[in-house]
C-alpha cells in the first residue's frame, strides 16, 4: 500500500542576525520503508529538510493551500509537492495530498553568474507515486506517506485515509518507523 513513511517536526531556524527565521522549517525524525528520491534531498549531516515558503513566494495560481519546498544538492530549492486539503481529517489531523513535479529536468538561473543551471528532476522516475499529507493543526507536524504509482487516484487515497480504511496499514509503518 505505502511504499514510505517519514514523520517531520517542526524546528525553527535561525538567521545569520540571530533572529528566528519565519518560514516554517521541517525535520524529518522517523521514517519506514525507502524512497530513492530522498537520497538527494538530504544535506550535509545526512538529513532531510523541508520548509513551507510564504503563499506571496509561490504561484499565485495554484489551488494549492500549502507547498513542500526541500533543497536539492547542488541546485537549490524545488518545489517537493503542492498539498491539497479538501476538508479531509482523521480526528484533529488535517489530511492532504499531492505529486511529484513531473518535469525531467529543472532549469534555473544563477543568482551570480545568470547562467542556466540544469539539475536532472530526483522524482522524475517516481512521477506516478502519489502523496498523503497528515497534518497536526498546530503545523508542528507533518507525516508523508508515499503512495506507488498512486498520482491518478491520489484523492481516493487522502478520502480512504480519512474514513480509516488505511488506519491499520498507517499504524504498522508508525510502529516500524525509526
Amino acid at each position: 500500500m505505502f511504499s514510505c513513511y517519514w514523520k517531520m517536526e517542526r524546528r525553527q531556524s535561525t538567521k545569520k542576525d540571530g533572529s528566528e527565521s519565519t518560514t516554517p522549517r521541517y525535520m524529518v525524525t522517523v521514517q519506514a520503508g525507502y524512497f530513492k528520491p530522498l537520497q538527494a534531498i538530504k544535506n550535509v549531516k545526512n538529513e532531510i529538510i523541508m520548509y513551507i515558503p510564504r503563499n506571496d513566494k509561490c504561484n499565485s495560481k495554484s489551488k494549492a493551500e500549502i507547498r513542500l519546498q526541500c533543497q536539492l544538492k547542488g541546485y537549490g530549492s524545488l518545489n517537493f509537492s503542492s498539498v491539497y486539503l479538501d476538508n479531509l481529517k482523521i480526528g484533529e489531523m488535517i489530511i492532504g495530498y499531492g505529486e511529484p513535479d513531473t518535469k525531467e529536468i529543472f532549469t534555473k538561473k544563477d543568482k551570480n553568474t545568470g547562467k542556466e543551471i540544469e539539475r536532472p528532476n530526483p522524482f522524475y522516475d517516481n512521477r506516478a507515486d502519489g502523496y498523503l499529507f497528515i497534518i497536526a493543526p498546530d503545523y508542528k507536524t507533518i507525516e508523508i506517506l508515499i503512495v506507488p504509482n498512486g498520482r491518478q487516484l491520489i484523492k481516493g487515497y487522502a478520502k480512504m485515509l480519512s474514513d480509516g480504511v488505511l488506519n491499520e496499514a498507517l499504524n504498522e509503518l508508525r510502529k516500524s518507523a525509526k
